[in-house]
């Protein structure tokens, strides 16, 4: 959980950690709140500010559920995606595991 490593175990680390791991699929908040172990409340809470800052983006409604995915077109979240997901290990020059960090999606 590479958010949750540099920002703690926070709701929205948990958040951005799930939408990053499965970058090309998307979410409602009810599955979002079931798979991050974070209530429902705290989802209605937190996704209006994730979603003002274009760090997910709705991506299409089923039902009446909004579907919601990781906004990899803002750079912010394109730079810290790329970052904590994908060039941590070959930054270092060495491998998340000999650190004894567990990232599940490197």
């Amino acid at each position: 959980m590479a958010f949750c490593d540099i920002f703690g175990d926070s709701s929205v680390a948990r958040i951005l950690d799930h939408l990053a791991r499965y970058e090309h699929r998307d979410y409602s908040l009810t599955e979002l709140a079931r798979d991050c172990n974070v209530s429902y409340r705290t989802i209605q809470r937190v996704f209006p500010v994730l979603v003002q800052k274009q760090f997910v983006r709705m991506t299409r409604r089923v039902g009446k559920a909004n579907m919601y995915s990781i906004n990899l077109d803002n750079s912010i979240m394109k730079e810290l995606h790329k970052l904590l997901v994908r060039g941590l290990a070959s930054q270092e020059n060495t491998s998340i595991e000999n650190r004894g960090h567990h990232i599940a999606y490197v």
